[in-house]
This record gives structure tokens, sequence and C-alpha cells, in this order.
């Protein structure tokens, strides 16, 4: 049987389950039990120690010395099989080169290949006898052995075919087809998926294209790609599989391309059946190295065209020595839904920003991050934030709390005056620091006079934060607890999930798990913890859920509890984060619902990563007042489950109301100021870069310096805010091209967002992007803007170098402190 993986690239943690099936209707094919005879002993790893690095695509041999300590000599019909994980190139199995009686050690070899993207890989493996039953090593004869390698840095993506989908030509034989396309046309089609289920039932992290040929005997669907330039080490990768449910896809997938001559060949193809298994393609493109090149990504029905939903996901052209910075990953679900991202405390608002409303983070005026206090001691936050969107702030827009720990902050509060762009203001907010010793942190933004939330970064949609830490509790073991009577609720709890761990049902996809686990059980395990210790390795008091997925990549785990009917003001509530010491944790927090037998859905997703911090979450329940809900606790890997040990810590439904009048359910609330004040950058000292030849000018901050200047090109190199970090130059290009086909910043490839901006009435073409060679990086904003029949642009660099070039990596630098001299430099463009 073909054994095929889905890819675990945690890079761009894109986008994970629209919702999930009932986990108890979920079948797994397992092997049967081995018998006593059969039981094998780990001893050594002879070669490759767990941790090894390779480069990308290496090849090397694993060895491992393995001792029989059951009743039965394992003999030439025996196999080593590959069990799960990462198969890094290695064979499905292999006989077993001589007899091992009982008691003798046997040391068993692999050849295997690294993979071709970075990341940390585990591939597990196990015997079968001469009957075909699995058993392996430890205690119940189950347990699998591993291989454990980190592939180094250095692959980043260049082009995404999904992201570009509608860039490309989509035809069948016959006619060329709408993009996106309608699902069920017999025409064929295509069209973007975020949250793609592969027939093996596993949701991938990535978005893919689904697509289904034209509706006759070996029907087809393709599509021809802009060219692109293919350099030396690029390599084509997909993960490829049908649709789940899909029971009759039987398709060929091909890879072609159309060089400058217009000759078509087949690179590569690859025939898939729906069997519950999914192919990751790694196809290098070496020999097309130099040429401008135009990919064709293409289907064909193996006979009948009738149920053939076939998936490319992930597909994409990886370079090395690109070092792309992936979008925040994206976690969806069936609304209601939020959109978390790599920062913790990000949601993308529904609707989106307006693209006037756009805000930068210029500094902490006061409490920088970090900051301590005693429980409950109130304290003043202002930052300082600037207007670089084209829409004037007006009273009607205000400061909202958006998520995190509020710290008895307002809801929402009013500007008091108006913030036109380009100006500055100061924030400023009375808080109170939370009762409990611990780290803290609150996110902010803005919502406009519609009451559409806006921030800062590319795209408006980020939030800004308060961070401090709280002293006053003494550090002690976290000891797992059992089942027993019930601890002293905390006032306000309706519904204490930690203390009630036990009566949710709990699976992963190995099935059915007992509760409380095992420690350590691969199946997934969910232990109740007494004095959780944080992230951060503080205690604390109150109980929580330790939550392990499944150990395969993309695991999962999830709880579901017993129906809760939801009051009026019923909150969820619970601190998330990695147990501490869990370096290497990754994973996603989820709480699902369940009503009635309607499916299980998403209401709220967190993306986690251990950072020594945690996330603490408040939502609203409103939406499921008067309903019978069965509230989901769910976790999630993103890739390699190694270590992904998870913390609930006091989850509960809280209710203000509940509390008595003598206990308070938050601190007391103060009220809060915002005191902005509207200042603009004071140029009047700054020099003047002036092109004569061309009519224009803009002005540039002292200490700056003009290392060349023509009427066709020049560069003006500026200082640095902070010396020290890992930023080793920032400069602008002026490039003057007269009859440029398209008006746009040269040399600035790939362009991760574009935009047209009016600044001083003169429209202008505004590009963000990243560029790359080896060790190094080029973060750049582009603006051009047409005179006659010259293109004029001023591409703004920020040339930066990767930490892991040296032996002690620098600090890295704060790119939107540096970078904030860019927008005030544009201020002052003027045409003659």
């Amino acid at each position: 049987m073909r054994t095929k993986f889905s890819l675990g690239l945690i890079l761009m943690l894109a986008a994970l389950l629209t919702s999930f099936m009932p986990v108890a209707a979920i079948t797994t094919q397992r092997a049967s039990a081995a018998s006593v005879c059969d039981w094998a002993q780990f001893v050594a790893d002879v070669t490759v120690p767990d941790g090894t690095s390779f480069s990308a695509g290496s090849t090397f041999k694993k060895t491992w010395r393995v001792k029989n300590i059951g009743t039965c000599t394992w003999t030439n019909s025996y196999t080593l099989v590959f069990d799960a994980g990462e198969k890094m190139g290695g064979p499905s199995s292999i006989n077993l080169p001589s007899t091992v009686a009982p008691g003798q050690t046997v040391d068993l070899s692999v050849n295997l290949i690294a993979p071709s993207a970075p990341g940390h890989y585990i591939g597990y493996w196990r015997f079968k006898n001469a009957s075909g039953t699995a058993f392996g090593i430890g205690t119940t004869t189950t347990k699998s052995f591993w291989v454990d390698i980190n592939v180094s840095a250095g692959y980043g993506v260049i082009y995404d075919f999904a992201s570009n989908l509608c860039q490309a030509n989509w035809r069948n034989d016959t006619a060329r087809l709408p993009c996106p396309g309608t699902d069920g046309s017999a025409d064929g089609f295509a069209f973007k998926l975020d949250n793609p289920v592969l027939e093996n039932n596993i949701p991938a992290l990535d978005p893919g294209i689904l697509v289904s040929p034209q509706q006759e005997y070996n029907g087809v669907v393709y599509a021809i790609y802009p060219a692109m330039q293919v350099l030396r080490g690029d390599i084509f990768q997909a993960t490829l599989g049908c649709q789940n449910g899909a029971v009759n896809c039987n398709v060929r997938y091909v890879l072609q391309y159309k060089t400058e001559s217009g000759s078509v060949s087949t690179l590569w193809g690859w025939n898939e059946k729906y069997e519950g298994l999914s192919y990751n393609a790694s196809i290098k493109l070496d020999a097309l190295a130099g040429q401008n090149v135009s990919f064709i990504l293409g289907v064909r029905a193996s006979g009948s065209a009738t149920g053939d939903r076939a998936f490319w996901v992930r597909p994409v052209i990886v370079r090395p020595g690109i070092v792309v910075t992936p979008p925040p990953p994206t976690v969806t679900g069936t609304p209601p839904t939020a959109t978390p991202t790599s920062t913790p405390g990000t949601k993308t608002a529904t609707p989106q920003p307006a693209s006037c409303d756009r805000a930068q983070f210029i500094s902490d005026v006061t409490v920088p991050d970090g900051s301590a206090f005693n429980p409950n001691a109130p304290f003043v936050k202002t930052w300082r934030i600037k207007n670089i969107g084209k829409c004037t702030w007006t009273t009607s827009y205000a400061l909202m709390f958006d998520t995190g720990d509020k710290m008895g902050g307002p809801d929402s509060l009013a500007l008091p005056s108006p913030v036109a762009p380009g100006q500055t203001v100061d924030l400023t907010i009375n808080l109170t620091a939370p009762g409990s010793a611990g780290s803290y942190r609150g996110y902010w933004k803005f919502k406009n006079a519609n009451n559409v939330p806006f921030g800062i970064g590319t795209d408006g949609t980020k939030s800004w934060w308060v961070d401090i830490k709280v002293f006053g509790v003494t550090a002690t073991p976290s000891t797992p607890i059992t089942p027993g009577p019930s601890s002293t609720p905390i006032a306000g709890t309706m519904y204490d999930f930690a203390t009630n761990a036990c009566s949710a049902a709990w699976f992963s996809g190995a099935g059915s798990l007992p509760c409380p686990g095992t420690d350590g059980d691969a199946k997934g395990f969910v232990l109740k913890m007494a004095n959780p210790r944080l992230e951060n390795g503080t205690i604390d008091t109150r109980p929580g859920i330790l939550t392990f997925p499944q150990n395969v990549y993309n695991g999962y785990i999830q709880g579901i509890y017993p129906p809760y009917k939801v009051k009026t003001g019923d909150r969820f509530r619970s601190i998330v984060n990695c147990e501490n010491g869990a370096t290497s944790c990754y994973v996603v927090f989820r709480l699902d619902y369940q009503i009635g037998t309607g499916p299980i859905t998403t209401f709220w997703a967190f993306v986690e990563k251990y950072e020594g911090q945690y996330f603490q979450t408040d939502l609203d329940l409103s939406s499921f007042v008067g309903k019978d809900v069965k509230f989901i606790l769910t976790v999630l890997s993103t890739g390699s489950a190694v270590g992904d040990r998870a913390l609930w810590v006091a989850p509960m439904i809280y209710n203000a109301s509940s509390v008595s009048t003598s206990v308070p359910a938050t601190p007391t609330l103060t009220s809060s100021t915002l005191t902005p004040t509207a200042t603009l950058t004071n140029t009047s000292n700054w020099n003047t870069y002036q092109n004569v030849k061309y009519g224009f000018s803009f002005k540039f901050p002292p200490n700056s310096s003009v290392t060349s200047q023509s009427d066709n090109s020049g560069r003006v190199s500026f200082p640095l805010v902070t010396q020290g970090t890992n930023l080793k130059e920032k400069y602008v290009d002026i490039s003057v091209v007269e009859g440029a086909a398209t008006c746009k910043s040269p040399s600035t490839n790939p362009t991760v967002t574009s935009e047209n901006v009016t600044i001083n009435n003169i429209a202008f073409l505004k590009e963000i992007g990243q560029e790359g060679a080896v060790g190094n990086i080029y973060d750049w904003i582009g603006y051009s803007t047409a005179k006659g029949n010259a293109c004029i642009s001023l591409t703004f660099v920020l040339h930066s170098t990767q930490p892991g070039n040296y032996p002690t990596p620098p600090p890295t630098y704060d790119m939107t402190t540096e970078s904030a001299i860019f927008s005030t430099i544009m201020s002052t463009y003027a045409s003659q």
C-alpha cells in the first residue's frame, strides 16, 4: 500500500479546519494487537542521533539498534515498516536481513532523504511479523521508534500558485474557463479553498486549489500561469489528493511548462486515486534554470470524470537563500469565526478596514513592555500612534479594547479631537494591574465612525498592546490530579471545564481516549492539573487541563462536554499557553461547539507557540443564550506533534451577575482619558533632494548622506534609529525611466501588496515586498508616479541580515520604528 502524508509546513500558517466532523464518527484503520511473542526494545541510535541537522535534500543513512525481548524469533519474513510522521524518502517496508532470536540485538538501516523545506521532522517506524501484525517497543509492544532530524533553513516561497489563481489562464480542451469557477460546472472548474480537507480526513494547514476536469471521458482542466524566471535550486512543491468524500476520484496530475520558444513539455506526473491518503510532491527545477517559464498545472480524468474533485494544496515554488516572511496564519471555521494570527491577540475584523484608515505604532511613551507592578496597582499607559492613512480621525473615532487582558480599561473611548493624516497622537488610559501574579498583555485598536475596527500593519488589522508583569506568587511544582470532589469554585463560575474534564468525551484521530489519560500516550492524552506551571514559569493556583494531540503530523485532541444552557451574561474564560519547558510546542487552541445533532463548528481559535508568554481569552457567549450547547475544547498540532503539551488554565464559563456584591468580579474600573497631541514631524531643518530635469523634490533628515545622484538615478542613505541590531542599512533608491510600459518600482520582486495612494495631490502606486539573497533580507516600500513619459520611483529599503549568520545573534530590529521616516519623507514630495 502506498504511504503518503500531508506537508507540515509551519512558515505559513495559513488556514485550519472549517469545521470538524464529530470525532466519535471518525474511524481509523489500526493494526491488530501484537501477540505476546513479538516484542522489541530500543537499544541505541547507531547513527543520526535525535536533532541531527541536514541541509535540504541531503541523503543519509539511519541505523537503529533494537533487541528482540519477545519469545518468538524474527525471521526474514518479518519487516521494518514506516508507521507515521515524515517518511523522508524511505521505503514503506523492508525485510529483515537475517533472523533475530529472542535475546539478540540487530542493527537496522534505512536510506533516507532530508525534506526540501526547513523545519523539524520525525519519522516513526515499527515491525510487522510474518502474518502482517504490527508490533513495536514499550510495555504494550505498540510504540514506535523514530528518526528525528532538523533541516536547515534557507528556502523561501517565491511564487504561490493558489494566491495567484486568477492570474492564470484556466482552460479545458476546447475553451477558456472563468476564474474562479462555479462548483459543479460540467465544463470543469477551479477555485481556491483556504482550508481544504484531503481524502485522509486531515485538514491542510495551507490554502489549496480545488479542480474538477471537464465532465467527459478523459476530460481535462489546466491553468497556464504567467512566465517567471527559474533559477538553479528552485523547487516546485505541493500536496496532492482527492477531496475528502470524493470516493470516485481517479485522476492524473501533471506539471508542464512552456518556454519562450513556445514548446510545451511535461516535467512530472502523478496518478491519484481515492484511497484515504495524500502525496507530497517536490520537483527540482534545475533543468529550467535561466529560462523564462510559464508553468502549467493540469488534472486529467482517468476515464469518466464523474466525482473527480482534486486538490493542489499549497502549490508553490521555493528558492534557496530567500527568506520570505509569510502572511499571518489564518484559522478559519464555519461562522462565527475568529481569525487568529501568529501574533497573540490579533484578529481580523469583519468587515475589513477601509483603505483610508491606517495607523502606525511609534513608541511606548510610558510602561514599556515587561514593566512590573504589584497586584491591583493602578498605572497610566500612553502610546504614541501616527495616522498614516488618508482619512482624518474625527471625534466619532474611538480607541477600543480588542482582546487579551483588559486590566480595568474601558471598552472604548472616543477621541476628543481630530487627528489629520500625517499627525501623531499620544493615547493615554488608566489601567489596573490584575490581582494575581503573572504576565499580562492587553491588545487595543481603533474603530472608525462606522464602528469598523482598524489598526497598524500593512493591511491595517494588527493591534498594539500593553504588556506588564505582576509580582506575588511563589512557584511550586505542578502535579496531575485524579478525578474527585470539586475544589471551591471561583466566584462567578457557572461551569468549570477543568474540574469536569472527565465529564467530557475525549477523542483524537486514534479514536476514543481515556480520562485521565497516560502521560506520553502517542494516541494523545488529557490530564487534570493542580497548580499548573505557565509558559513563563509562573504557578497558577487554579486548576487546569493538560492536552496533548495524537503524536502524528497535524494530530489533534478534543473533549466534547455535556450540553450547557447558556445564560445572559455568560462568557468563556481561560488562559491558554504551552506547559512550562515544552519549548517545541506549537499548536492551535480552539473553542468549538455543537448544538443538538448539528455540525461541530469553530467559535474561536488561537495560534500558540512557546515564547515564554501566555494568552488570556474572554469570549462573549451571548449568541448562544437560551440554547443547550456542547462546548468542545480542541487542540491541533501545526505539523509535528512532538512536544505539543498545551495547557488550558482555569477554563470556565463565567457570569458576573452570579458574583456576590462582596466579591468583586474584576478590579474596580477607573475613569480613563484620551489626550491626543496632534503634531506633525518638523521637517524645517531637513535637507532637500531635487531633480531639476524631471522636476521633483523631497526632503530627507539631517545626518543622512546622498551617496549618488544623476538625472535618472540616485540613493540617499539614512542613519539607523537603533544600533547593534541585525539591520545593516536603510536607504531610498531614486529611479526615473522614460517610456516604461508599466510605471512601478524597478527590481522589486516579489511584490507582497500594492495599492494606489495619493500624496500631496499626486497619485502613486505603492508597493510593499521583500527580496532575499544568501544571508540577507531586503524589505522595501516603493512609490511610483508617472510624469509625462517618465516613471519616477522612490524605493525605500531596509537591508538586514539573518540572525543565524552570527555565532551570537544580534537583536532583531524594530521594523515599525526604523521605517517610520519613510512616510514622513513621502509627505514632503513635491512636483515642480
